[in-house]
């Protein structure tokens, strides 16, 4: 089975073409589902063909909107001492399969590579100088140190179609391995492939996260997360809105939300049944789009199913006292990305999704995470990666990697030291942790610094450094070998040549 097949936006688009476009990039709900040509690279619709009338796009858009709130993706509460926090398990037990986990983790602008000759090489460098079990952790990586047999230090992966791109578009394909090198174009992010598979095991299929929320724009993605049809899905930043997505008491009654989703459906035949029937007179090119449309909105029809099915459940007890709800990631950068991290623990102690994707911020100097070294003393992040020159240069990058990891590693220490709610084993033996960034060097899309993390259960097995040859190995392979560790049949994944098994070897 072959996945992740891109949906390639723009071929040949005039300038003028280029200006003519239905809403105003993904911000918008009807260029969501439309396409948008300043920033997707399709044209508009030509008024002399036919085409959706204003009265549908606007009938469409309304259930755009509406929609998303009900089947959204993000979950749980902020937690130190989680009192009362049960998991949700209220599926028939025939129907329950035992919890494998996914989280995934990303940051910008590489890390601190010292050249070998430079007095920082030796000990701020973040891979390791050797590989194998008896690899020797750098300084940036030393939080891991107790972490050590429950992870492996990945290296010489990456996605070769985007070697060679500007690097700072490169965080928009990280999950998907979509080439994005001359025309923008993305697919289904590999979360996404896991929480489908996964089906409705949990109230929501998956949680996205990140420092600056929403979708951010083609090429500065604020969001790891897309959908089948290439789509970004929004991310969630406050722990607040994120608390109350998955554990705050619905206004409306059981009775009201029902008859609301009956609407939803309603609309969403409708489309449907008229997207149908425009088909017949529409061009190949103008079928192809409209084809990706009501992919889009049947993706919302399964989101909706999975929500009504939930609604007779009842969310996990959590008392929000417990929680500093008001952590921002302007006020404290340590606070504000372990609250994070606790919200990704709570969501998988209590179940209530196994899919996370949580972007730490994004790529260039435009996210708001991009201050966050400023809490110990650093300038900005994008100004740390291009200060190499310096002195210190090497040394205060790779100051904010450690850092960066020092977070990471509360994070696995956390669902480490936590017994699995339905299994033996603790949360992380049941959940595989992929840590990491698309760029090394400043610029440079290659040798992407990874870690994979937990699992163990699922057939992981580490304790060591890896080092990849890039002419034989990308990481869509590592991708392929996720999946199949999770019971997806696949034997490709976006542009895989195999499996990368090595993984599952000590």
């Amino acid at each position: 089975m072959l996945i992740g097949r891109t949906s390639t936006r723009s071929e040949g688009v005039s300038k003028r073409q280029a200006t003519r476009c239905v809403g105003s990039c993904w911000r918008s709900s009807t260029a969501n589902f439309f396409g948008c040509s300043n920033l997707c690279g399709r044209p508009a619709m030509r008024t002399s063909k036919p085409c959706l009338s204003r009265r549908r796009v606007l009938r469409a858009a309304g259930c755009t909107i509406a929609l998303p709130v009900l089947a959204s993706l993000p979950n749980v509460p902020f937690v130190h001492e989680v009192r009362g926090a049960e998991p949700e398990s209220e599926l028939p037990e025939s129907e329950r399969q035992l919890p494998k986990r996914f989280c995934c983790i990303f940051f910008p602008n590489g890390v601190s590579l010292p050249p070998a000759g430079h007095p920082a090489h030796e000990d701020w460098h973040w891979f390791p100088h050797s590989v194998g079990r008896d690899y020797v952790l750098t300084r940036p990586l030393e939080p891991l140190t107790t972490l050590r047999d429950e992870l492996t230090i990945l290296s010489g992966l990456s996605h070769p179609a985007m070697r060679t791109s500007i690097a700072h578009i490169t965080a928009d394909c990280f999950l998907t391995g979509a080439d994005s090198s001359r025309v923008y174009t993305n697919s289904i992010s590999l979360d996404q492939l896991i929480a489908k598979h996964l089906g409705t095991q949990t109230r929501f299929p998956s949680l996205t996260l990140s420092s600056d929320g929403g979708v951010g724009t083609p090429g500065r993605t604020q969001t790891l997360s897309f959908s089948a049809s290439g789509r970004p899905i929004p991310s969630l930043s406050e722990p607040r809105a994120i608390f109350n997505r998955l554990f705050g008491v619905e206004k409306q009654t059981l009775a009201e939300q029902r008859r609301q989703f009956g609407r939803n459906r309603s609309i969403l035949d409708n489309v449907l049944e008229e997207t149908t029937a425009l088909g017949r007179n529409l061009s190949t090119a103008d079928r192809q789009r409209l084809e990706e449309y009501t992919t889009a909105v049947r993706e919302i029809e399964i989101r909706l199913a999975n929500a009504d099915r939930w609604l007779d459940v009842e969310r996990p007890s959590v008392d929000p006292d417990d929680f500093e709800l008001t952590a921002t990631p302007r006020d404290d950068a340590e606070e504000y990305i372990r609250v994070i991290y606790d919200l990704m623990y709570v969501a998988l102690l209590t179940d209530s999704t196994r899919a996370i994707t949580y972007q730490i911020t994004s790529e260039d100097a435009k996210g708001i995470g991009d201050r966050f070294p400023n809490a110990i003393g650093l300038p900005g992040h994008h100004s740390l990666s291009h200060g190499t020159a310096k002195d210190t240069g090497y040394e205060n990058w790779a100051r904010y990697d450690r850092f960066l990891t020092t977070q990471f590693a509360y994070f696995l220490e956390r669902i480490r030291s936590t017994s699995d709610p339905f299994q033996q084993g603790s949360l992380l033996d049941h959940t595989s942790v992929l840590y990491g960034c698309s760029t090394s060097r400043t610029h440079q899309a290659v040798n992407y610094p990874l870690i994979l993390a937990g699992g163990k259960a699922m057939g992981f097995a580490h304790g060591s450094h890896k080092r990849f040859d890039e002419s034989r190995h990308r990481l869509s392979d590592l991708y392929v070998t996720l999946l199949q560790q999770f019971g997806i049949e696949v034997d490709r994944f976006a542009d895989s040549t195999t499996s990368l098994g090595e993984v599952l070897k000590a």
